[in-house]
């Protein structure tokens, strides 16, 4: 599909119009079990990880732009408090981003803290039931990837945030599903979304905590899209194709196809769920360091050198930090989240957060001893493989290759793994009552009587 003028476009002939009809006319039936079940051991993930979030300094402006807004009381907002449901997505959006622990997808950045806030929003002020709220979920993130999967590889070495970029077209859909928009009202839902896809990655050069930010500001903003749809508010229906579309400009004018994104995958079956705190290109890595380390146990000074092998565009992204001087630089620290591998046995949220753990003179030296390099990927393994080598002070050397990180599609995580995931992150924020009650009302959505007061149970 090409359009480039200004004339006016059927609504099936174009991309937006594709996708509006797709979401409008899906129903919980037609969604496999395994992609409902998928949809709601995501929502326990994204639970988890916003209210761990909520309760990190980082996340404090978002709850002082709430305030000085005091917007109408209609959805509850993550650790207490409520706002419109715009606003309220804005700032669960940002909570379920603050600990860089939410799900990923190698073709859109992170759905569900996109697409998962702004349907619990109008789930609690809809009063809509669990069959619809894991309905547009699916709904969000099958879109978030149909919108990004052509440009998000070119977004990455470009420098945009595709997760920003493509995550108000997540929301947008999943939010016109939530409210029951026609084909049309969810077309122009999309196209409406359009004019808020942004958002730079200089963050994983020199830090700044705004890019915790960008989901909350998807959110909100393709909430407000299928909102102001449902007005009557029209887009441009060529948003993604068009001369001035989103695949073009984002993609400086070398888009990828559409096509293969259209082959009858639900995409929620692909998301990534991080079972380390850190940017996803350095989980394979600090698995293969474990491996070499289950093995052959060692202290800091006994380590000459740890050579990194990452796939090319991995090592600006994720590897370009060695000192971390915030949370957010930490988490884009493969050095520093070798070092406490080493030191800590472990890469653990709070340590991360700590501004005393990363001043630490022996994790920052042992850091220095880090060597990010760029390899080939090797024979039968993801790009997000990782590969260490470590050079003990004896002469000695071992080795280890992770093909596919834990928590990858190539290596799912299980169940319990995500319950256990759900429990660490609240773990002294919500008593055992309360963490079995949420994992029940998760695992019985569907049959739950007040789904939309999932986000009022985390207080």
């Amino acid at each position: 599909m090409a359009h480039s003028a200004s004339t006016p476009v059927a609504l099936a002939d174009t991309l937006a119009g594709r996708q509006a009809q797709w979401i409008a006319d899906l129903s919980y039936d037609n969604i496999p079990e395994d992609v409902r079940e998928r949809a709601k051991l995501l929502l326990l993930d994204f639970l988890g990880v916003a209210r761990r979030g909520a309760s990190l300094p980082q996340v404090a402006p978002a709850r002082a732009l709430l305030a000085d807004l005091d917007t109408a009381p209609q959805s509850s907002v993550v650790g207490g408090g409520k706002a419109t449901a715009a606003y309220a997505a804005f700032a669960n959006g940002t909570s379920g981003h603050a600990l860089e622990y939410d799900d990923a997808h190698w073709h859109c950045g992170h759905p569900g803290v996109c697409v998962i806030p702004a349907v619990l929003a109008l789930a609690e002020r809809e009063d809509i039931t669990g069959r619809d709220i894991v309905t547009a979920i699916v709904a969000g993130y099958q879109s978030m990837v149909w919108s990004m999967g052509p440009l998000n590889r070119r977004t990455l070495d470009i420098g945009w945030h595709g997760m920003k970029v493509g995550g108000v077209f997540g929301a947008a859909a999943a939010a016109s599903r939530a409210l029951g928009l026609d084909a049309l009202e969810t077309a122009n839902a999309l196209a409406i979304a359009g004019s808020d896809a942004s958002g730079t990655m200089e963050y994983d050069q020199s830090g700044g905590e705004v890019k915790r930010f960008h989901a909350g500001m998807a959110s909100r903003a393709g909430l407000e899209a299928a909102v102001l749809a449902r007005a009557g508010l029209t887009g441009p229906l060529t948003i993604f194709e068009g001369l001035r579309g989103i695949h073009r400009l984002f993609a400086e004018g070398t888009p990828g196809p559409v096509e293969p994104f259209w082959d009858g995958r639900w995409h929620i079956m692909e998301t990534f769920v991080k079972l380390y705190p850190m940017v996803g290109t350095t989980h394979a890595a600090l698995d293969a360091l474990g491996m070499v380390l289950d093995r052959r146990p060692a202290t800091a000074e006994e380590i000459a050198e740890i050579e990194i092998g990452l796939v090319d565009w991995a090592v600006p992204h994720g590897a370009a930090i060695f000192h971390p001087h915030d949370m957010l630089s930490a988490q884009f620290s493969l050095a520093f989240g070798c070092a406490l591998r080493v030191i800590r046995g472990q890469v653990a949220i709070m340590d991360l957060a700590d501004p005393e753990v990363r001043a630490d003179p022996a994790l920052n030296a042992l850091a220095d001893k880090v060597k990010p390099v760029a390899i080939p990927v090797p024979e039968g393994a993801e790009e997000l493989f990782g590969k260490a080598n470590v050079l003990f002070t004896n002469g000695a050397q071992e080795s280890a290759v992770q093909l596919a990180p834990r928590g990858h599609p190539a290596n799912p995580p299980t169940i319990e793994d995500i319950k256990a995931k759900f429990r660490e992150v609240v773990s002294g924020l919500l008593d055992e009552e309360t963490i079995g009650r949420v994992i029940a009302a998760v695992e019985n959505l569907e049959d739950y009587a007040a789904p939309g007061q999932l986000v009022a149970m985390l207080d």
